[in-house]
């Protein structure tokens, strides 16, 4: 495949002048300045072309939970509906031109599930880094229901006490295809309960060391400093939520590299629904994400976009921006480029670039519009760097998704009659890596 006479962001930043960009199946074999008109290419006639959107903190089955139900995440409805709920979503990110996704957590194995049947062309999908349950202890901000109405068989949470326990219950997930480890190394940021440490120090460097030992990766929902400097010294790979990330945090995460997802749509919720005090939320905490951010951009640590989708709040905030609804993932790049400091491109790179060096492991490449780079690529009519709305807005604005080289979505042809490309095709499933 060609796509000529592109603008192309490609991950980092604009390239200047047209960009002709030629796929070899399933990789980008050449970005060039565009050449001469040829019959087997795709003229996109100045559509920005750019790597397809990575959210990087997704639960494919959070949709029904509802707030007032006082289930337990994962026992709302039975599995084979919640794995119908994670094929829905599926689409939705692919209708909103997104090609991957990291999972943060979800139950029955539907990461990892999805994963194989995307890979089988059962059912379309984005390229996915499966997680899977919820990694804590007896007693921690997960287990906290009446001990008198436990139940035998887990939602989205597993316990388990000491290292050998832990050790087992990490391996056990990954032997089910899990390549993310979750854990909870604190409450907050939704999570009601005091920042009280989850899991002791061994426990969780067990965990870590585990994961890696088979090459795993382990994020951590964790919002207090105390655990973010703990979490970043025994090799947490993603820091979800970090609200108290401060300068100290960032030197730490930059020398290790670690990831971040500050996941802050969600804190705007809870506060616009009044819900703060039961949640661990403050406006300060809030605004201490927002005033961090470029910093922590500045300083090199690799920002994720990713949030708490849910539709908890549908009901509670009109237009809903975490619903699972096609166009509602992409707003949070507007949502962030508000913030004094930060450009669109800087933005646009944490949901590409930075994105794909978590969804895949070397040497795969993703997230990046470069020679070997795999061929994930989505175009757009318009230009989202003078308007990142537009990414909010695909049923507007997406002219085609592509995957592994090959079209899911191609409004091409409608959109531009004389450019000789390829009739529309339906969403379908392609191989993953």
């Amino acid at each position: 495949m060609r796509l000529r006479n592109a603008r192309v962001f490609d991950g980092r930043e604009v390239l200047p002048g047209r960009h002709d960009i030629t796929t070899d199946r399933r990789r980008i074999a050449a970005v060039e300045p565009s050449g001469s008109p040829s019959e087997d290419a795709i003229d996109v006639d100045g559509m920005t072309v750019l790597p397809g959107l990575i959210t990087s903190h997704l639960h494919p089955d959070f949709y029904r939970y509802e707030l007032a139900s006082n289930e337990r995440p994962g026992k709302e409805l039975p599995p084979g509906v919640m794995m119908a709920i994670g094929v829905r979503t599926c689409r939705v990110l692919l209708e909103s031109g997104f090609t991957g996704y990291s999972g943060a957590g979800c139950a029955h194995d539907i990461d990892a599930q999805l994963k194989l049947a995307i890979a089988g062309d059962i059912v379309p999908g984005p390229r996915i880094r499966a997680c899977g349950h919820h990694i804590g202890t007896t007693g921690d901000v997960n287990n906290r229901g009446p001990w008198w109405k436990a139940y035998r068989d887990p939602g989205i949470d597993l316990r388990g006490d000491g290292p050998d326990e832990l050790r087992r219950l990490v391996r056990e997930e990954i032997a089910r295809g899990v390549e993310t480890i979750k854990v909870f190394a604190s409450a907050g940021h939704g999570i009601p309960g005091e920042n009280r440490r989850t899991m002791s120090r061994v426990e969780l460097a067990t965990v870590v060391e585990t994961a890696h030992e088979r090459g795993a990766k382990v994020r951590a929902h964790v919002t207090d400093k105390a655990m973010i400097l703990e979490c970043i010294e025994l090799g947490v790979d993603v820091i979800d939520h970090g609200d108290e990330v401060d300068d100290e945090c960032i030197d730490a995460m930059v020398a290790a590299r670690t990831f971040w997802v500050p996941s802050a749509v969600y804190l705007w919720s809870v506060l616009e629904v009044g819900y703060a005090r039961h949640f661990g939320v403050t406006r300060e905490l809030y605004e201490q994400v927002r005033h961090t951010l470029p910093i922590a951009h500045r300083a090199g640590v690799r920002i994720l976009i990713g949030d708490d989708y849910s539709g908890v709040f549908r009901d509670l905030i009109a237009d809903d921006p975490l619903d699972h609804q096609v166009g509602n993932y992409a707003r949070e790049f507007a949502f962030y480029a508000d913030i004094d400091g930060l450009s669109a491109a800087d933005v646009l790179s944490w949901g590409t670039r930075n994105a794909g060096e978590l969804l895949v492991d070397p040497p795969a490449k993703v997230g990046v519009v470069e020679p070997g780079a795999l061929a994930d690529l989505i175009v757009v009519d318009g230009d989202p760097l003078a308007d990142l709305t537009l990414l909010a807005r695909p049923d507007a604005a997406l002219a085609a998704v592509i995957k592994d080289g090959s079209f899911v979505i191609d409004r091409l042809a409608t959109r531009r009659p004389s450019s000789g490309a390829s009739q529309a095709q339906p969403v379908s499933g392609t191989v993953e890596v």
